[in-house]
């Protein structure tokens, strides 16, 4: 054991010895590491200088435009982090100094951890630039909890990748690794498959906008104004003041009537008079209700005629649209035109027929 140890011992002294042999440190001479050291200190400086000259460019270029590429730029070039410089300075070391293998790796190491390292910031920069854009786009949809959520999302997904490039880069074999995270991932789906589906659900209803908050919505056969878009649940104020909650998923699944974005309303009106008017009489009942429609704003006529006759009276079915998103300018259009009809059959002598009612005989009666 004593010669061995007496033998590795002097390898490793003649190993420091050829290091720093004839005025040498780690393998170079004190002219490259000269080089060297000017290399990274020109390389830092040059990237420095251009970030301040971009920045100032990007700035005044942007209060010129109205685009948000040069915004997003700006952000981009205020996002460089001090690991940049790091990376920028060993690159320059590296083109003079011809590192021994073990010192060689930890430089490269050392690289690949500040690349990492920027990307996280880049990552941030980008994502809360999107989502800020999204925000000012879509202020109805923003609520803070959802995009909070959405960001962390998509940090968590990028800063990931970029964690599994560095430990490959770094001769990590991730393909058990990527194997035992779906495993895990697909068991964790399974336990908490409906709030993961109640995820989901909100981040389809804030990218597709089915509805936003403030429309008024009927679902199957509830209804009333969206008040927010949580993680799990939308909420619904309803006509008669109660809150309703719905799960995001559930939501999705039912049928959705979005009245928010509702151009026009088509109004059927259904009108009897009496069996005993006249045909004369009945020719101008079409003619009172075409006079009554084109007299009001936002309404458009579009048939009105004799349909036939029962026991009741004679039928007439008239057709409009009032071409207006609010439901209550529809309604009091509607009310206007038959007031007006109304009053046009008054002066006309002709009675609208009474609603017919079924006579029930009373017990104890043959």
């Amino acid at each position: 054991m004593q010669p061995d140890s007496t033998g590795t011992l002097d390898r490793a002294a003649d190993a420091a010895g050829r290091l720093v042999a004839d005025g040498a440190f780690l393998g170079s001479t004190t002219e490259q590491w000269l080089q060297a050291a000017a290399a990274a200190a020109g390389g830092v400086a040059l990237l420095w200088v251009l970030r301040r000259l971009t920045e100032r460019r990007l700035a005044h270029l942007a209060e010129q435009t109205e685009t948000v590429a040069d915004d997003f730029a700006i952000e981009l070039v205020r996002g460089i982090r001090p690991s940049l410089f790091v990376f920028v300075a060993l690159v320059g070391i590296d083109a003079f100094i011809a590192f021994p293998s073990p010192a060689n790796e930890a430089v490269r190491i050392v690289k690949i951890l500040a690349l990492v390292l920027q990307g996280f910031a880049w990552t941030n920069v980008i994502v809360a630039f999107w989502l800020g854009q999204w925000s000012r786009n879509n202020p109805q949809q923003s609520d803070r909890t959802t995009i909070a959520a959405l960001g962390f999302g998509v940090r968590l997904a990028l800063w990931v990748l970029l964690v599994l490039l560095a430990l490959q880069n770094y001769g990590v074999n991730i393909t058990t690794l990527i194997t035992g995270l779906g495993v895990g991932g697909i068991a964790i789906a399974l336990a908490v498959q409906n709030v993961l589906g109640d995820l989901f659900a909100a981040l389809s209803i804030v990218l597709d906008k089915p509805f936003l908050v403030g429309d008024y919505v009927v679902v199957d056969q509830l209804e009333g104004t969206v008040e927010k878009v949580g993680l799990k649940t939308t909420r619904i104020r309803s006509l008669s003041g109660e809150q309703i909650v719905f799960s995001n998923a559930d939501l999705l699944k039912s049928r959705i009537r979005n009245y928010a974005g509702i151009m026009g309303r088509r109004f059927l009106v259904q009108t009897t008079v009496t069996l005993g008017t006249d045909a004369g009489r009945l020719s101008v009942v079409p003619d009172i209700f075409r006079k009554a429609v084109e007299g009001q704003p936002y309404v458009t006529f579009q048939r009105s005629h004799l349909v036939g006759s029962t026991l009741a009276g004679h039928e007439f079915e008239t057709a409009f649209v009032v071409v207006h998103p609010e439901y209550l300018v529809a309604m009091d259009a509607r009310q206007a035109i038959l007031l007006r009809v109304y009053s046009a059959l008054e002066r006309e002598g002709i009675v609208l027929a009474a609603p017919a009612t079924a006579l029930q005989p009373k017990r104890g009666t043959a």
